[in-house]
């Protein structure tokens, strides 16, 4: 079985819950003990998923801002039951590069961890 598609479907689905604020999507598509970890404020954060996922309902969409829809995957590694994507998201005046990382759990994908970063 080609395990690419159920990955990138995974991914699609949480850039779009990324682009529309929408958190109960967003706990679909997380591990409920994923981290999120970045570097984006100049200081290393690591905090638990839920955390993120309260900061993402708390801001602005960049859907409700009426911004385009520009995030895409930009590679997806399959590995068994492993999977890496990298990916790339404008929106809100800002250019981030994700990591995820990515496991099958009791047949479903889920994203275990989230590194990202602003582009330089």
């Amino acid at each position: 079985m080609n395990d690419h598609q159920p990955v990138l479907d995974l991914v699609n689905k949480y850039l779009r819950s990324v682009y529309d604020g929408d958190t109960q999507a967003l706990r679909e598509v997380f591990h409920p003990n994923a981290r999120v970890e970045d570097m984006v404020t100049g200081v290393f954060r690591s905090r638990p998923v839920e955390q993120y996922i309260e900061g993402v309902g708390s801001r602005q969409s960049p859907s409700a801002a009426g911004e385009a829809f520009t995030m895409t995957p930009l590679a997806i590694e399959v590995l068994g039951d492993v999977a890496t994507v990298t990916a790339e998201l404008h929106f809100l005046g800002n250019h981030y590069y994700n990591v995820l990382s990515v496991l099958r759990c009791d047949g479903r994908w889920l994203i275990t961890h989230k590194l990202f970063g602003s582009a330089a």
